[in-house]
């Protein structure tokens, strides 16, 4: 059933039929906004429903690397409504139902394949909470080696780890540090053309509104920013106009914006993916007296081992140093 901008299916007896019903398709192709969708609308209205996720027998997430650049939580939503016991008959010979789909014990015998350039705690989480087959799991794990050997400057990136007993705790951890120990440094600083790069929005917004708080002199480079005020912004950062810029990793994944006139690129979060952080640091190109600093935890493995190698981050979280140099 092909979702994306149609609401039919694919046929496949002996031979395919594009566009058909809901409840005649072998075959659903949809992606996590369309079927969103139709979970809102059978909330609504009563004639509404989706019993067509009930009979689910394989699951694909394809490309869940870009879809986690999305909105994540539409796929967990998605697939929480899986292998549910329908609400109606649908014309449905009760007899050739098999006996553990009626006990509610179809997400069992589901086979899920989640595929994507990476993992993340997002995608993991998917993967232990709603992978149930009776089987068992595989996950292949790939083994980095980085892609600092990308990064064409003599910069020198200084890798400052902050302490966090929790994963719960990163986000707060991260914006303490931030405020107690890497603000004062720009607060002091005569020089402009300091990039804030953010990798998660939430994260975005609370720096904005700190700053805000702060009465800093800075501008916005966000996936939600007005093409009028990103224009604005990008000649103000680079005539000295404003001394910060927020610019998050969803701009870059959708625009690849190339930022000219930074001179201090501090990485608050690292990017998830990999091929963004030489893409990033390079745009210190031209600058003077440049300098990169990268905001990391333990928790932060996944992304880091994507970055530095995977043996190195290894070193690096477990590790009692702070600070980590790499040129």
């Amino acid at each position: 059933m092909l979702l994306q901008y149609h609401y039919n299916g694919v046929c496949s007896r002996k031979s395919i039929k594009l566009y058909c019903d809901f409840y005649s398709s072998d075959l659903i192709v949809a992606s996590p906004v369309r079927l969103i969708a139709k979970i809102s609308e059978a909330k609504t209205f009563k004639e509404k429903d989706v019993d067509y996720l009930s009979s689910i027998e394989v699951l694909i997430i394809d490309h869940a690397d870009v879809i986690a650049m999305q909105n994540w939580s539409h796929e967990n939503t998605v697939v929480e409504q899986l292998n549910h016991i329908p609400s109606k008959q649908h014309g449905t010979d009760v007899m050739r139902i098999r006996p553990w789909y009626l006990d509610g014990y179809a997400k069992f015998y589901r086979q899920s394949i989640i595929l994507g350039y990476y993992s993340n705690p997002d995608i993991n989480a998917l993967f232990n909470r709603h992978c149930s087959n009776y089987q068992g799991k595989v996950k292949l794990v790939c083994e980095y080696k980085g892609v600092l050997p990308k990064v064409i400057l003599q910069v020198r990136q200084i890798y400052e780890q902050f302490d966090v007993d929790s994963i719960a705790d990163v986000d707060d951890a991260r914006f303490d540090y931030f405020v107690k120990k890497v603000f004062p440094k720009i607060k002091d600083s005569v020089q402009g053309g300091i990039m804030l790069f953010i990798s998660s929005y939430f994260e975005f917004v609370r720096i904005r509104n700190f700053l805000k708080s702060q009465e800093a002199s800075f501008c916005l480079l966000g996936e939600y920013t007005q093409p009028s005020d990103i224009s604005r912004s990008r000649l103000w950062f680079f005539e000295g106009r404003r001394k910060i810029m927020l610019y998050t990793e969803r701009a870059h994944f959708y625009y690849r914006y190339k930022i000219r006139g930074i001179q201090n690129l501090i990485i608050y979060s690292l990017p998830e993916r990999k091929e963004f952080y030489p893409e990033i640091v390079n745009m210190l190109d031209g600058s003077h007296n440049m300098s990169c600093t990268v905001l990391f935890s333990r928790f932060d493995q996944f992304r880091l081992e994507r970055i530095v190698g995977t043996a190195p981050s290894k070193r690096m979280v477990t590790s009692e140093k702070g600070v980590f140099i790499f040129c």
